[in-house]
């Protein structure tokens, strides 16, 4: 839920590398060197070189079948991850049972100063809103968990710096929004459904355009605003449409006592009928007890009643 956050590299021979180890991460099966060629926009001449360097660093392996694949050079990368970002290992099991348990599909993003970026995924495939690595951006809406504790300096400059701009009528919604979010410990949403089907045509339009350059961009920017628009916060309101929920975000608080992690829930609207608040209660604070680090479990937020994170008000 958000909107993706791209770059442009000032060094080409980098940029060929990385971009045939991401097309090898997303290629469980391997793939040949003309197929990375080819997918990645190079001659099948640099891709040879490419490749026999990360080869020579054991960064890559050349099966029996000529198709290449990730190789153990990439472990030591894989234990410094670990190392870094110790949810990784536990955050797999967690977004496992979570999604098992409220039947949809389950994200895990690491929240930075302008963006989330996707940590892990579970119980759906892998596509571009949805892949480990995807960056996405704090403008508001989006990253409305992220900034809920925030002190009211650092909202109102993320509101502010929105865009298009928001009117002051806005400003205060979106603030009535976090404040709804703050007392939950959660928030909610739903698209709303007088623009859901502009949304689905747009989608169809731009995925079957052939555009490029500007018209790409263009086209981008209009199904984010139309997203922007279309997104009707339901936190507040939860007890009574809960069959209507379409997102749920959850924070996982750092040692700081601010959102460091957060993890998305994507519902069927309808589908989960089985589906209490009660029984979404005591999932949520199975995971967060999991995922959250013991000094942030102090965190005097009061998340409903008895407090604390990892306690929800249903």
């Amino acid at each position: 839920m958000g909107e993706s956050v791209t770059s442009t590299s000032a060094s080409p021979p980098t940029r060929r590398v990385l971009d045939v180890l991401e097309r090898l991460a997303a290629a469980p099966q391997g793939a040949t060197s003309s197929e990375l060629a080819r997918g990645c926009g190079i001659s099948t001449s640099t891709c040879a070189l490419v490749l026999a360097e990360l080869e020579s660093r054991r960064y890559v392996a050349r099966r029996e079948d000529r198709r290449y694949v990730l190789g153990s050079g990439l472990f030591s990368i894989v234990h410094g991850l670990r190392t870094q970002y110790p949810l990784l290992d536990i955050g797999r099991h967690a977004l496992e049972d979570l999604s098992a348990t409220v039947g949809a599909a389950c994200s895990l993003s690491r929240i930075e100063p302008t963006g989330l970026t996707v940590v892990d995924i579970a119980g759906h495939s892998t596509d571009e809103q949805n892949a480990v690595g995807q960056r996405i951006s704090l403008a508001a809406p989006f990253g409305s968990v992220a900034m809920a504790w925030r002190d009211a300096d650092a909202i109102d400059r993320w509101l502010r710096a929105s865009r298009p701009r928001m009117t002051v009528e806005d400003m205060q919604r979106h603030r009535n929004v976090l404040s709804a979010i703050r007392k939950r410990g959660y928030g909610v949403w739903r698209f709303d459904e007088s623009v859901q089907s502009l949304r689905d045509r747009l989608d169809a339009l731009l995925e079957s355009a052939d555009i490029a350059g500007e018209g790409a961009t263009v086209g981008h920017r209009l199904s984010v605003l139309l997203t922007q628009t279309s997104l009707e916060s339901i936190t507040d309101v939860l007890e009574s449409r809960l069959r209507d929920a379409e997102f749920i975000v959850v924070p996982i608080f750092g040692a700081d006592r601010q959102p460091e992690y957060q993890i998305e829930i994507r519902l069927d609207p309808g589908a989960s009928d089985d589906l209490t608040l009660e029984r979404l209660g005591e999932a949520l604070t199975r995971v967060t007890a999991l995922l959250t680090r013991p000094a942030a479990t102090e965190s005097p937020v009061d998340l409903g009643p008895g407090g604390g994170a990892g306690r929800y008000s249903l």
